[in-house]
């Protein structure tokens, strides 16, 4: 191929990609190598170790809607999409957040759900959200789920943080979760054992979760999974 035709097909194929969207996704830091082709006989243990977890089959059976929170003063939107939330080497506990978007009147997950997610840094404090800002969109992110429902990113815990005098927020995530033909859901994740969940008046049991120790590489991070079920209809959930 000649540099013209080469230059002209990369050309073309880059305008295919943004078309279809292709061209905004960024490969997972963790993910694998794709195996070599002599090696198909992998087990599937390992298979699952390399992409997204299986569908769970029962939980299907047992979903209720995501309970709602106030969306909050410091929602921005406009956030890039990314699957790491942080900037590098952002201080704080690395936690990986990972589940499925669901919807409730089909019992199937969703495909293509857009999540905003927000939160503070090891200071307490919220990003801007303003582009021309030293701190910009940190600690702030879009992401889309898979075809499965399923949603990763990589973020720190939060911790507690006092907006006003006397009132104590415990740690959370914030989410926005949008999918054409449901309900817009504004919720928060919570941390199971958090001291402050006792003076948080916005504090849901319903949203908390619990923490794992993981390790890998000799370091040891946070994981926690957090499951979306979002009701049919238009507005805003909890409405």
């Amino acid at each position: 191929m000649n540099e013209i035709s080469r230059r002209d097909f990369l050309k073309h194929a880059s305008l295919g990609l943004a078309a279809t969207g292709v061209a905004g996704f960024v490969l997972r830091a963790e993910a694998k190598p794709t195996a070599a082709s002599k090696n198909v006989a992998i087990s599937e243990s390992v298979l699952q170790q390399m992409g997204e977890p299986p569908l769970p089959i029962l939980m299907q059976d047992n979903l209720k809607s995501t309970k709602s929170s106030q969306l909050g003063p410091f929602y921005r939107a406009g956030a890039p999409f990314r699957a790491k939330v942080t900037p590098p080497f952002e201080p704080g506990t690395v936690l990986i957040v990972s589940g499925r978007v669901w919807a409730y009147d089909t019992k199937k997950p969703l495909s293509g759900a857009v999540l905003d997610v927000w939160h503070v840094d090891h200071n307490g404090e919220y990003s801007s959200g303003e582009g021309n800002d030293k701190n910009g969109f940190k600690n702030r992110a879009r992401l889309i789920t898979s075809e499965t429902g399923y949603y990763e990113f990589e973020a720190i815990h939060p911790i507690a943080y006092e907006p006003n005098p006397n009132f104590w927020r415990s740690a959370h995530i914030h989410y926005k979760v949008t999918h054409p033909g449901y309900k817009t859901l504004v919720t928060e994740l919570f941390f199971e054992g958090d001291p402050k969940h006792d003076v948080d008046q916005m504090f849901q049991k319903a949203l908390m979760v619990k923490i794992a120790k993981q390790q890998t590489n000799g370091q040891t991070y946070e994981s926690a999974a957090f499951d979306i079920v979002l009701e049919a209809g238009s507005g805003m959930q909890g409405d």
